[in-house]
């Protein structure tokens, strides 16, 4: 962390927060820019591509021993030109450099530091390197003097396979597309995988020998499975594992709101950041089981987690912030966990103690508790989940005297810059939470964070920027940006109404179909205009948000079926899938949010229109509401008032020739052909549900 009684760096001067955090290091840190490219040129040295985010835990502890060392920074500063990068602000460099890391057969994360021409091309990189040789690896020092001198001695090689490095990384990016679009049997296939890697003593996949990560996108995936294919498995699945999740450590049983993984398959002791994107997601699967379900353990997390983000992420200037850290007071988790006396010293209740599994020895470090409910042996989907109210009760006000004795404690620091990408995963969260309970106010603050955006981050050519933080905005937008806020406006054109959210999704599509559409399929990760990238990258891996390929999917979903552009974006979506075939085929499982959209392109279509004139808000916005409790992830419905529908049939072909009838008229379409328009609720459920 900053000391700021060191004389400041040039990082000082930068808005986010994890480069301001290396503010006053020893290190000659320069951000990612023209005056370090020029001074490696010039002074003919390897540049040292430094990258991590805010709350890394290991970036924290590599700064520490490294960073802060007078000693290594005399080494950085002679011999290298220094660039600290926050990957949240750039994820479109820190893709292209860790993929070139896996290139060189090293595993990927963070902090990843790598060593670079003075052209950007990598020659060599790593992830956290000790201060002495441990853990197997060469210690940092070692490794300076060694990048210092092959540079010395054999540069010639070195620009070489850099080079080469660098025209691999290219054509892999742009390999050819056969035109093949996945036959439906992958997703079969995909959901046979997760019966394989599900874990049925602790719920989750095991697709990682030992942490568990929140699998937030296969979980909405499975249940879009099992809404289409009746599978009780796949809901089975979901079903627990979103219980165990809830119930473990991983999740915050006072404050609400889940962390960023489990490093254990128990998910119980927990990495204890707090990411938006996470938590998101989670809302957004949970919303989809509960419109299942109806459990109304479901619907209270969702509850919890908006109200966590609601009392500690929201910002005054309308967006959300982008993380909370792990650390304070320099330990990984001070600010969670219990001394069984400090908690006795709160808590009375014998049963509430021994459910959250307080104990004299504790499950972490130093005779700490974690709190967390234990499940192994359960089945809650088969089972049941039953708690007394009067018991529930008990734990609300338990939750109330913990909460504001941990206020009291010295929180972790939080990453307040605003992502764009990041606050839209949130309001789809918040209006799919509105969906399943009504709840207005899930709507309107979806609104005011899409008005900030609005205002902030969008242009007025329909241009996007990645980053607000402390008045400033920057950064080209990624593809992430675009499709979520794309899928945002349809979204909000859908729940809330108004031609002013679709206008602005299609201003936003026809920026990126410009500036972003590669001659292979999908769309680059990258504005065609940055230059300062030595290749412009396609992703389709559903990582830790949806990839901007996946969600631009689900958007040509929705508008196809609205008839916009006559099918053409069908045969724009079938190009993608045929790109990422191998992938969709092979590793389908890391592409959970583009194996729902393909489920949707591939389930018989179903599309219901409504058209009223003089109706009350009330009658439209239940109506809507029961659109939305409809159990079909491939239906698309619309509900536009007439003089709505006749300024928008020109776009959308669903709509040509439509009208009120009386009042209200429902049209109903499905495989391809349209029923007899009516004018009730109930024939018109009777058709949808067929």
């Amino acid at each position: 962390m900053a000391n700021l009684s060191k004389k400041p760096n040039r990082l000082v001067h930068e808005k986010s927060p994890y480069l301001l955090q290396h503010a006053h290091n020893p290190v000659d840190w320069f951000p990612w820019g023209p005056e370090a490219f020029e001074k490696a040129v010039k002074e003919d040295k390897v540049i040292l591509l430094s990258i991590g985010y805010s709350t890394c835990h290991w970036c924290h502890v590599m700064e520490r021993e490294s960073f802060e060392d007078e000693s290594t920074a005399e080494v950085l500063n002679r011999d290298f030109v220094c660039i600290k990068l926050d990957r949240e602000e750039r994820p479109d460099i820190d893709k292209i450099y860790m993929d070139a890391l896996h290139a060189m057969g090293t595993q990927g994360g963070w902090p990843l530091n790598m060593f670079l021409t003075p052209e950007k091309e990598p020659i060599l990189g790593g992830t956290y390197f000790p201060p002495e040789n441990k853990y197997g690896k060469r210690s940092f020092k070692e490794v300076l003097k060694l990048v210092n001198q092959a540079w010395t001695h054999q540069k010639g090689e070195l620009l070489q396979a850099a080079k080469d490095l660098t025209i691999y990384l290219k054509e892999n990016e742009t390999r050819t597309n056969s035109g093949q679009v996945p036959e439906k049997q992958i997703l079969t296939q995909n959901f046979n995988r997760y019966i394989q890697v599900y874990d049925k003593d602790y719920f989750g996949f095991k697709t990682n020998s030992v942490n568990k990560f929140p699998p937030s996108m296969a979980l909405s995936f499975l249940l879009d499975y099992y809404m289409v294919e009746k599978d009780n498995r796949a809901l089975e699945m979901a079903f627990n594992t979103m219980y165990a999740m809830k119930s473990g450590g991983i999740y915050d049983q006072v404050g609400g709101g889940i962390c960023r993984y489990a490093t254990d398959h128990e998910w119980l002791v927990p990495h204890f950041e707090k990411m938006l994107y996470d938590n998101s997601l989670f809302v957004e699967s949970l919303a989809k089981l509960y419109r299942i379900t109806n459990e109304t353990f479901f619907l209270e997390t969702i509850q919890e987690i908006i109200s966590y983000i609601e009392r500690d992420m929201r910002l005054n200037v309308g967006g959300i912030a982008s993380a909370e850290d792990a650390d304070s007071e320099g330990e990984e988790g001070k600010f969670y966990v219990w001394k069984e006396s400090e908690i006795k010293s709160l808590v009375s209740d014998e049963e509430i103690l021994n459910f959250w599994n307080v104990t004299e020895e504790g499950n972490f470090e130093h005779n700490q508790n974690i709190l967390n409910v234990y499940f192994k042996g359960k089945n809650p989907f088969l089972d049941g989940i039953q708690f007394k109210n009067d018991f529930k009760e008990r734990i609300q006000k338990t939750k109330e005297i913990l909460l504001e004795r941990r206020n009291t404690r010295i929180r972790p620091l939080r990453d307040d810059k605003i992502l764009t990408s990041w606050n839209c995963l949130w309001i789809r969260a918040l209006l799919a939470s509105y969906e399943v309970t009504g709840e207005t106010k899930y709507l309107n603050q979806a609104k005011e964070i899409y008005q900030f955006l609005l205002s902030y981050l969008v242009k007025e050519d329909g241009s996007v920027l990645r980053r607000f933080r402390d008045g400033e905005t920057k950064y080209f937008g990624t593809l992430p940006d675009y499709s979520e806020l794309i899928w945002v406006c349809l979204r909000l054109f859908q729940l809330d109404g108004g031609i002013h959210y679709f206008n602005q999704g299609i201003q936003i599509w026809e920026y990126l179909e410009k500036h972003f559409l590669s001659d292979v399929g999908p769309y680059f990760e990258s504005y065609e205009g940055n230059e300062d990238l030595i290749i412009r990258t396609i992703e389709g891996y559903d990582g830790v948000e949806p990839s901007g390929n996946s969600t631009i999917l689900h958007c040509f979903y929705y508008l196809n079926s609205l008839g916009f552009l006559n099918g053409k974006l069908e045969t724009r979506a079938n190009s993608i899938f045929a790109y990422f075939l191998p992938e969709l085929t092979q590793n389908s499982l890391s592409y959970p949010s583009m194996a729902s959209a393909f489920l949707k392109f591939q389930t018989p279509s179903k599309e219901v229109l409504v058209v009223y004139r003089n109706q009350s808000e009330e009658t439209i916005k239940n109506l809507r509401l029961k659109l939305s409790q409809i159990k079909d992830p491939a239906l698309v419905w619309c509900v536009l008032s007439e003089e709505e529908c006749r300024s928008l049939e020109n776009k959308l072909g669903l709509l040509q020739g439509r009208d009120a009838g009386n009042g209200i008229r429902y049209y109903v379409c499905q495989n391809f052909h349209c029923e007899l328009p009516k004018d009730n609720w109930e024939e018109t459920l009777q058709l949808i549900t067929l």
